[in-house]
């Protein structure tokens, strides 16, 4: 790419209109309202002490082999607890997910078994025909390997119920991502977990590493809410959005975790939990000093750390699959060869 093309690309990104005024966020579906953005609405954390444990929880998932019709993924999930900024306990759960098309009614289905699998999630529950909306690419059926995903997010919610046993009245769950519903069945593992909560007084909520939000004009909220803020520290905005849906049963901040980070991330809690927002912030605050991230919380940090499949341990694990399939692998290479494509030509340019 030429200087002159790039120097073009640059000065359209210039010429856009950067709004910094008062503005209203974007949502497409009537059962949220939103609110005036105002510079009155944002609040500064202050520093309490507090007792509370706090659980952080987080999953990953790799894609071991891929056809057409059928998906295998390696799934592990972790939570760490601290207490007074330390760690106390942690906890991980691995297990293997198959994911096989089938026919039902003159329709592709997909269903999902588990190996290893963990208690907290129903087999029944992961059974979806692949033009579900839900899941679907655009106007094409949902791609087989969509489902392993979705059983990662099921599990998280899963291991955040169980791991409620584990914690106190008033102490809190930060999963990674929101506490919107999205895909079939997905609402059921929620309410469940927002059933336990409540029996011991547990706060559920979530911390998103990236938000898609818009304003009217256009404008990510974020930014924009990182220019209009007069608060020399770390703040919260609030509020932002009046939800009234069954399947986002949420109350929505943003926050700026720490007075020298250029971060403001979305948090959202269970709105019919009890809490003192400057608390659990103040909380989240204290976790979220870590100099390689800061204004992140280092629970989430380390969560995601232990969960993550690296790129290394997918492919030892790939290799062992096909020494173990031995003369199988022929007919097996049979199946993934509708997919494998992409793969074999990255691989011709690779060094």
């Amino acid at each position: 790419m030429n200087q002159n093309l790039i120097n073009q690309i640059i000065n359209e990104f210039k010429s856009k209109e950067n709004y910094i005024g008062e503005d209203l966020p974007k949502f497409s579906d009537k059962n949220y309202q939103p609110i005036k953005i105002s510079k009155d609405n944002f609040h500064s954390i202050k520093e309490i002490t507090s007792n509370r444990n706090i659980a952080f929880i987080d999953g990953g998932n790799a894609e071991l082999l891929r056809a057409s019709n059928f998906s295998l993924h390696f799934i592990r999930l972790y939570a760490v607890i601290y207490k007074d900024n330390k760690r106390v306990k942690a906890e991980k759960k691995e297990f293997y997910c198959l994911v096989n098309s089938f026919e039902d009614k003159d329709e592709i289905h997909y269903k999902a078994k588990l190996f290893n699998k963990p208690d907290f999630i129903d087999e029944n529950d992961l059974i979806f025909s692949s033009f579900d909306k839900t899941i679907v690419n655009g106007i094409n059926r949902a791609e087989v390997s969509k489902i392993g995903s979705v059983v990662r997010r099921f599990s998280e919610l899963g291991f955040a119920k169980e791991i409620i046993i584990n914690l106190n009245k008033d102490d809190v769950i930060v999963l990674d991502g929101n506490l919107q519903s999205t895909v079939t069945n997905e609402n059921k593992y929620l309410n469940n977990l927002y059933v336990k909560a409540e029996e011991k007084n547990v706060i559920v909520s979530a911390f998103c590493k990236t938000s898609t939000l818009l304003t009217e004009k256009g404008m990510p909220i974020p930014p924009l809410l990182s220019r209009l803020s007069n608060i020399d520290e770390s703040w919260y905005y609030h509020p932002l959005v009046n939800i009234n849906s069954s399947n986002h049963k949420a109350e929505m901040y943003f926050t700026k975790l720490n007075k020298s980070s250029s971060y403001v991330f979305r948090y959202e809690l269970y709105k019919n939990n009890e809490y003192d927002i400057n608390e659990i912030l103040s909380l989240l605050k204290e976790n979220s000093k870590d100099p390689m991230f800061r204004g992140y919380p280092y629970g989430l940090i380390e969560a995601d750390r232990f969960a993550r499949v690296s790129n290394n341990e997918k492919e030892q694990l790939k290799l062992r699959l096909m020494i173990s399939l031995g003369k199988e692998n022929k007919e097996l290479m049979s199946y993934l060869n509708t997919t494998n494509a992409h793969d074999v030509l990255d691989g011709m340019w690779k060094g």
